[in-house]
């Protein structure tokens, strides 16, 4: 006999749908059957589920999206378990978490039995680090009755969020809803009265502790939209109004499991007022929230009286009068304790603090302009060029400011330095009417209307970038976030190709035209004189009398070691080059800017030189006469010289597969040639000439396609399109 029911509809995002159905399989259930409701996907299964023949799945197939509650309905109606389990095509269940249920209910035989439901953005691989966040400690059991707890469980999550009353992470007596549906004529909120529902007829509970259901904030709200995220701004007004409805119908009823839902569902929406909505109140400035969402926050407080302790009665006492200026007023007072308690803690959150109250509430000067490359660590790329370009044609019209964290390093016109994040940052950052990246900014920082941001990106992709990645390993998948919020704050973003172009648009949602300019970093690649690159030489004090190799690798998601943390292990074999071409070549490291670890190249002293730290790396593409690199888009750039081009991709299989993903197809598109080991590296070196020959109507084609646009004027054009009204 068939124990348990699993219940999954299904319409989109397989990458989703693969933690999922791997969190399934690993609990190793010989009792189960999966029905799998597919609905309105563009994109076939059969490939996919064949990975998952250990699972008993029945496949519903709809060629439209009927909707979760019909989805949901149809799985009750094909049903064959004792129980009914609900879970959401992009959710997951921790390490035998959906076990310790079954195992609860098959020893209790309870009607309803379930576990704790968080919200997190993580893949299923990195779930343990939401478990060691503070707000992921269980609920405890204590001295509460099996149906006290369970309902606790029901009525309340872990993230201080405004839903209540999940069907998720439950197993239910299918005999208990054998006449109860989800209300097929609403698209939201359906959990609720479909719960209500059931626990009018649910007799016996049991709450499992420590069994975790991983409810999956989508990362892509733009392409893969959950359905929580479709709401947006409508999102608090709905969610509230069901409240409403929620508990006047509870309050209706007089069993005792609907007294204490009801005080659970309460405590957690004070919970949400008191962490969220009061945060919201203050820093968020639509004008909804200081009227429709006030008036309903007003009205839920009054339920509240219970809950609240001496030091926030006076604040929701003005809440529920709608005193609004007393109100913001305690807010300020509280918020401004927290706030105090944290800078004692970590002084530098003090300068956070000018920032947002002191300095951002002073008018900018329209003619300053602050400039940053690869967040102060360098001064170089695209900002560089722009900021000499405006200096050496415009000088004294602007105020140039450069974040940079090294003070020593030397930058023509002797503009302002200042560090990154120090007091003076936040500073110049408030005053200047532009800001000039190559990167994301920084969340933190708050873009007042009259502000410019020029962004100008770093490079052509090659890997996909942005809202264009599946799952991210090595930073909080939250990041896509950051992606959409700096697309819509960017004036101007910057582009050499239309290639570039179209996936600039795409993975960063940009919702204006890009400037197709070209990068004012390859200016110099055609405007360069020779006694520039001999100085360049002479700067890191490399031998004259031996061409010059410059070996650009990227970074791998799987090498990280801590949130966003890095650490690159060199794959090519320097003591196998040294022995074979040293009479011939020097070799230039050039390892990306994430990588948190030093190189050794003491063994290949006189041969290998660490240039990972040297600002500017389209001075080292000028005095290479060759590149080695990977999945790096350096090779873009460089492809502006004409210069030979290798390709060292020993792990293209894993790279292409698992981790990023790319654009181009790599093996087809690319202007030299791919090589898996140090031998063949080797060999092509050798061979330059005969490499040249054979790929010499493929790099033409490319630089036709990519370096069309960039002549050494796209400073130039960028300046004449954002300063116009400046010059």
């Amino acid at each position: 006999m068939t124990f348990i029911s699993i219940i999954i509809p299904f319409n989109s995002a397989q990458r989703y749908l693969r933690d999922c159905l791997d969190s399934i399989s690993e609990e190793k259930l010989d009792d189960a059957e999966i029905i799998l409701i597919s609905n309105g996907i563009d994109e076939p299964l059969d490939e996919f589920l064949e990975d998952y023949e250990d699972l008993n799945i029945k496949r519903i197939d709809f060629k439209d999206n009927i909707g979760v509650a019909r989805a949901r309905n149809i799985g009750i109606e094909n049903a064959q378990g004792e129980y009914v389990y609900f879970i959401d095509c992009d959710d997951y269940v921790d390490k035998d978490s959906l076990n310790k249920l079954i195992q609860a209910a098959k020893s209790t035989k309870a009607d309803f039995v379930n576990g704790e439901r968080i919200t997190t953005p993580y893949i299923r691989s990195r779930f343990n680090e939401e478990l060691e966040k503070p707000h992921a400690v269980p609920h405890k059991k204590g001295d509460l009755s099996d149906m006290e707890y369970s309902l606790l469980l029901l009525a309340r999550d872990k993230t201080k969020k405004y839903e209540f009353m999940s069907c998720l992470h439950s197993l239910i007596k299918k005999d208990k809803i054998s006449d109860i549906r989800f209300d097929e004529t609403q698209r939201y909120f359906t959990d609720y009265y479909f719960m209500i529902d059931v626990l009018e007829n649910i007799e016996s509970f049991y709450g499992v502790e420590g069994a975790w259901y991983a409810k999956r904030h989508r990362d892509d709200p733009v392409n893969l939209t959950s359905l929580s995220q479709e709401l947006k701004d409508e999102k608090f007004v709905l969610y509230f109004d069901q409240y409403f409805k929620v508990k006047d119908i509870l309050a209706k009823k007089q069993a005792k499991k609907f007294k204490i839902l009801s005080k659970h569902i309460t405590i957690a929406l004070y919970k949400y007022y008191y962490y969220r909505y009061s945060l919201l109140f203050l820093n968020n400035k639509k004008e909804c929230i200081r009227t429709v969402y006030f008036d309903k926050m007003c009205e839920i407080s009054k339920d509240f009286d219970e809950l609240v302790n001496w030091k926030s009665k006076r604040e929701v006492k003005a809440l529920q009068s709608k005193d609004m200026v007393k109100y913001e007023k305690l807010l300020r007072f509280r918020y401004g304790y927290v706030q105090t308690k944290k800078i004692m803690k970590k002084p530098s959150k003090l300068n956070l603090w000018f920032y947002n109250e002191v300095y951002n509430k002073k008018p900018t000067q329209d003619n300053k302009i602050i400039f940053i490359s690869f967040g102060g660590k360098y001064y170089s790329d695209s900002p560089k060029y722009l900021y000499e370009y405006l200096y050496n044609n415009y000088g004294d019209k602007f105020e140039y400011v450069w974040v940079i964290n090294d003070p020593t390093v030397e930058i023509p016109g002797n503009p302002k330095k200042v560090k990154r994040y120090s007091r003076e940052y936040y500073k110049e950052v408030a005053q200047s009417k532009y800001w000039v990246t190559n990167g994301r900014h920084p969340g933190r920082l708050r873009k007042k209307e009259d502000q410019v941001i020029v962004s100008t990106w770093h490079g052509t992709p090659l890997k996909r970038l942005g809202l264009d990645i599946g799952d991210i390993y090595t930073k909080n998948p939250r990041i896509k976030e950051s992606y959409i919020k700096n697309g819509e704050e960017w004036d101007y973003l910057i582009s050499p190709n239309q290639y570039t172009t179209n996936i600039l648009k795409s993975c960063f949602a940009y919702p204006r035209d890009i400037l197709e300019s070209g990068y004012p970093r390859n200016d110099i690649l055609y405007n360069a004189t020779d006694s520039q690159v001999n100085q360049i030489k002479e700067n890191l004090s490399i031998p004259n009398d031996k061409k010059i190799i410059l070996y650009a690798p990227t970074w791998r998601d799987d090498e990280f070691y801590d949130t966003g943390s890095i650490k690159f292990t060199l794959k090519l074999e320097l003591d196998k080059l040294k022995e074979a071409i040293s009479d011939e070549y020097i070799v230039l490291v050039r390892t990306h800017y994430f990588i948190s670890n030093n190189l050794d190249l003491t063994p290949y002293e006189g041969f290998a030189f660490d240039v990972s730290s040297y600002n500017d790396i389209a001075e080292l593409y000028l005095i290479s006469d060759m590149l080695i690199t990977d999945y790096s888009s350096v090779f873009f750039d460089f492809a502006n010289l004409k210069r030979p081009i290798l390709y060292y991709t020993y792990d293209l299989d894993k790279y292409e597969g698992m981790l990023r993903g790319f654009y181009i197809d790599i093996h087809e598109e690319v202007p030299g040639p791919l090589l898996f080991t140090t031998e063949e590296v080797i060999d092509s070196i050798k061979n330059i000439d005969e490499i040249n020959d054979k790929y010499k109507e493929k790099y033409d084609k490319f630089y036709e396609t990519y370096c069309n646009v960039d002549d050494g004027n796209a400073s130039k054009r960028i300046v004449e399109a954002v300063w116009k009204n400046n010059l």
